[in-house]
């Protein structure tokens, strides 16, 4: 193997370490089909996709198109969602209501949260 071979080699290889985090940066700012999870613990009651929820421990649970809510292993609302991005990293996890409707929720430590529609926030199932 020349020197030359190797010198090329050794430069296309560094470029690819090098596109590599950009890639992997661009695929998580557009969500890459990851799901964002975390358990939050509502005080009052709230309604999201038409069901209300009582005060407790819930498992929440947000994906490219849509907020799941579960209770015991159970699903027990959903909505769909779109995301938008935050001007840093949210300190905590927090919903967001307006009159008892779910309008946003935010991840702890996220630069990213999901606004919920609003034509089903208030729709019955």
């Amino acid at each position: 193997m020349s020197r030359n071979y190797t010198v090329r080699i050794v430069t296309i290889l560094a470029a690819f370490a090098m596109l590599l985090p950009a890639t992997v940066q661009f695929a998580n700012a557009k969500g890459a089909n990851a799901t964002v999870k975390t358990i939050m613990t509502f005080q009052n009651p709230i309604t999201l996709g038409g069901t209300q929820l009582k005060p407790g421990d819930y498992n929440v649970a947000a994906d490219d198109s849509k907020i799941t809510i579960s209770r015991n292993g159970k699903v027990v609302a959903e909505a769909p969602i779109q995301w938008k991005d935050e001007t840093g990293k949210s300190q905590v996890s927090k919903i967001v209501s307006d009159s008892g409707l779910v309008t946003e929720i935010h991840f702890q430590g996220k630069t990213r949260y999901v606004a919920v529609s609003g034509e089903s926030a208030g729709n019955n199932k």
